[in-house]
Order: structure tokens, then C-alpha cells, then sequence
């Protein structure tokens, strides 16, 4: 059985970091070159600002077998807030055995951030999380999501 947990000690996100690392390996996104450097980043902000999101941790037994970042935002559309899943990874040797479905049970039941929708991003290449993801009752937006990014923008003065 793996139950799920909110990371608060940071003392834990090497392990984070290790996942995180493989994600990405595993499934490249529209960063090529993503930079590893942001993982801790992200895992402090989530635990020293718990209102911007959280690190969920997939625990089965005393072993974290997969994580998932949850960041809330506020739709007008919707009325509420969204519950949108940055990243969510399953070590492969726990692939298969229905962690990410029950994860997804759980998020209904608990409403994190008092969310009443849930959102995702897929590439298009993983037909594996695709075709969960629609057993799931996630479909397709008709809206695509655009993207400008700031990195390499130096910030105003």
C-alpha cells in the first residue's frame, strides 16, 4: 500500500532531486537542457511558501517510490482555484501497480488548496500517461497554452 505525504523536511529532497533528475531524462519536455540547479529551488519554496504549492511524496512502506508537485492557482473561468500537477514521476520498479491512479483518488477526496478542478501537462510522445490520464477523465482543452519566457531577460532596474 503507499500512502502520500506532504514533504516538510527538506532533509528529503535529495531524494526529490534524484526523481526530479530522472523525469526529465525519462521524458524531456520543452527544456532540452533543463537546469538541475532549479529542483532544489522549487522544493524550498514549496516548503518555506506552502500557499504557492507542495511536494507530495509516494511512500511505500518507508520507501519514497515517486513524488508530485502541486502548485494552486485561481481561475475566473472556473470560479476556484485549479489544481495544477507540475510533475508527477513513479520510480519505474513501482510502474504498473496503480500508485498513480489511487494518487489521483486521493486528490479528489482530500481537494488540496480547495481546488475544484485538476490540470496537467502530457508531452506528446508519452502515450503511457496519456492514455491513463483519459482513463482518468482528463481530456483535451480546446485552448493551447503559450509560453513567454523571462530567463534570459535581465530584470528591470
Amino acid at each position: 500500500m503507499v500512502t502520500f505525504k506532504k514533504l516538510t523536511d527538506i532533509g528529503q529532497s535529495d531524494t526529490v532531486v534524484e526523481m526530479m533528475s530522472s523525469l526529465y531524462r525519462e521524458d524531456p519536455a520543452s527544456y532540452k537542457e533543463m537546469d538541475p540547479s532549479r529542483f532544489s529551488n522549487t522544493i524550498e519554496h514549496f516548503i518555506y511558501e506552502p500557499s504557492s504549492g507542495s511536494v507530495i511524496l509516494f511512500i511505500s512502506e518507508t520507501k519514497v517510490v515517486g513524488y508530485c508537485l502541486l502548485v494552486p492557482y485561481w481561475s475566473n473561468e472556473y470560479g476556484g482555484n485549479i489544481l495544477f500537477i507540475d510533475e508527477i514521476f513513479v520510480i519505474p520498479e513501482y510502474r504498473g501497480q496503480g500508485i498513480a491512479t489511487s494518487f489521483f483518488s486521493y486528490l479528489e477526496e482530500e481537494k488540496p488548496f480547495l481546488a475544484l478542478s485538476t490540470a496537467l501537462e502530457v508531452t506528446k510522445k508519452n502515450t503511457r500517461a496519456r492514455v491513463l490520464y483519459s482513463s482518468l477523465g482528463f481530456v483535451p482543452k480546446e485552448n493551447e497554452i503559450m509560453l513567454k519566457s523571462y530567463f534570459n531577460v535581465p530584470p528591470k532596474k
